[in-house]
């Protein structure tokens, strides 16, 4: 029983809604849904970012083989290891690219190299594109394998965690660099040999920094090779630290 507008009593049911008034009640239901989409669109959004992150827009297209190119996808990047880094020097300094046997990783031709690889393009098209497209794949193979320089002293730290015949490493102890021996530095030497280099300066060799570093934690050199790429420097300038020796 209720009161109509009269102040007389009814025994009709009270509408569920008033008429001329909007319902703008929301179940509890349709809010998760919403939320849930929320949350589906975020990921998804990272995911089209992520894709995309190591794409090179070129300010002008570039012909190569009766097919033009507005930008270089370089996705790659983040599947290869230093592994690749040292294969592909390797194949330089074979092409007589004497560059690659001081910093590497500075070069043109390194930087071309990595980016055939990673984009799965011939790497012609990187040798003969124009400079200015050339200088801005490079920037983006240097910005790669410089992102993760996370050294402190003797200690090499990495960006995520690592993962090697079962085991996790987030960190590297390279102390024992300091302590290493004459004959020790020379096997490092004759593992460079054995596997088709050839140079005078060792210091700047992608595979020797390997090795040292394997000899430093008494683990096999695969330990380090199987690094990220984006790990390359960060490995590089942790076995050159100089407090090693102070």
């Amino acid at each position: 029983m209720r009161f109509d507008g009269d102040g007389e009593t009814t025994n009709k049911p009270a509408p569920d809604i008033l008429p001329g008034r909007a319902c703008s009640a929301k179940t509890k239901g349709d809010i998760t849904v919403a939320e849930d989409k929320k949350v589906m669109d975020a990921g998804q959004a990272e995911e089209q970012q992520a894709e995309r992150a190591h794409v090179v827009k070129l300010d002008r297209p570039v012909k190569f083989e009766q097919k033009e190119y507005t930008e270089i996808d370089l996705g790659g990047l983040d599947g290869m290891t230093i592994q690749d880094a040292i294969d592909a020097q390797r194949s330089l300094l074979d092409q007589n690219e004497a560059a690659c046997s001081l910093l590497c990783e500075t070069t043109t031709a390194f930087a071309m190299e990595i980016a055939a690889r990673a984009s799965g393009l011939p790497i012609e098209l990187f040798k003969t594109m124009p400079r200015d497209a050339g200088k801005r794949v490079q920037a983006e193979v240097l910005r790669h394998i410089s992102k993760n320089r996370q050294n402190a002293g003797k200690v090499m730290r990495l960006e995520k965690p690592y993962y090697f015949k079962g085991e996790q490493y987030t960190e590297f102890d390279l102390s024992g660099i300091a302590d290493m021996s004459v004959m020790q530095e020379s096997a490092a030497e004759n593992v460079l040999a054995r596997e088709g280099f050839i140079i005078a300066e060792t210091s700047f060799n992608f595979l020797y920094a390997c090795v040292l570093a394997s000899m430093a934690v008494n683990q096999p050199k695969e330990l380090f090779t199987g690094l990220p790429l984006c790990d390359l420097l960060n490995l590089k300038e942790s076995v050159k630290a100089t407090d090693f020796f102070e």
